[in-house]
């Protein structure tokens, strides 16, 4: 019993270690196309993500009934229950991360107005560059019971808010003084769309950090992050 339960648990670290190299992947594709300043990723970039995008669907079934199964037939310590509830929790934070950088693709292809866009890209690369990292770092906290990643995952939360705000009061000024002009209201309803996107990432990430923290400290600080 002990050895296939080690097994098992081995397995699921394993598929949890492919599952956000997959979601890694995509952040980076996404990076990449903020990065070239252009607005529509090309044939082979959208390819791969939206087979990346497959695949972290169905690895994230996978995991989830492969937590629940290890729970119920295995019997597992405390410990190793907490490992299995965090990672339970992670997984979920991770295929929303891959929902959200395939609809932060959507909404930059839907921007009409690259003057716009290029306007903003600057604050935009440095956000989605931060988010990228917290959701980084949080991952590895939990691979690498590293709970000074994981700390600084959650205190970074803060950094992106700020980004957050400042950037949503930017495009309501220059939405108000564009207000008569349809094709540049659309852009600026996009870019705010996308805008929450990667703020969503950010806070997945600092949900990762959390699960991760839980796992190996046995204390569950979810609800007590500070916001400006």
């Amino acid at each position: 019993m002990t050895l296939r339960k080690d097994e098992a648990i081995n397995d699921i670290l394993i598929d949890y270690e492919k599952l956000a190299n997959l979601v890694l992947g995509q952040l980076d594709e996404i990076e990449k196309l903020i990065a070239s300043g252009k607005l529509h990723p090309d044939e082979e970039q959208l390819n791969l993500l939206t087979k990346n995008e497959a695949k972290i669907n169905k690895l994230e079934v996978k995991l989830s009934e492969d937590i629940i199964n290890s729970i119920a037939l295995y019997q597992p310590v405390a410990s190793e229950i907490r490992k299995l509830i965090a990672c339970y929790r992670i997984v979920i934070s991770l295929e929303r991360i891959g929902d959200l950088t395939i609809s932060n693709v959507k909404s930059m292809s839907q921007i009409q107005n690259e003057e716009v866009y290029g306007s903003l890209s600057g604050f935009i690369m440095k956000m989605m560059n931060l988010s990228v990292e917290m959701a980084r770092k949080s991952m590895l906290s939990f691979l690498n019971q590293d709970m000074e990643l994981a700390l600084w995952t959650i205190q970074s939360e803060i950094a992106v808010d700020g980004f957050n705000h400042k950037m949503l009061k930017k495009v309501a000024e220059k939405a108000t003084i564009f207000s008569e002009d349809k094709n540049v209201l659309i852009s600026f309803i996009h870019i705010k769309e996308m805008v929450s996107g990667i703020e969503r990432i950010a806070d997945h990430a600092a949900n990762i950090a959390e699960a991760s923290y839980y796992s190996y400290q046995g204390k569950d600080i979810r609800h007590k992050r500070s916001h400006k």
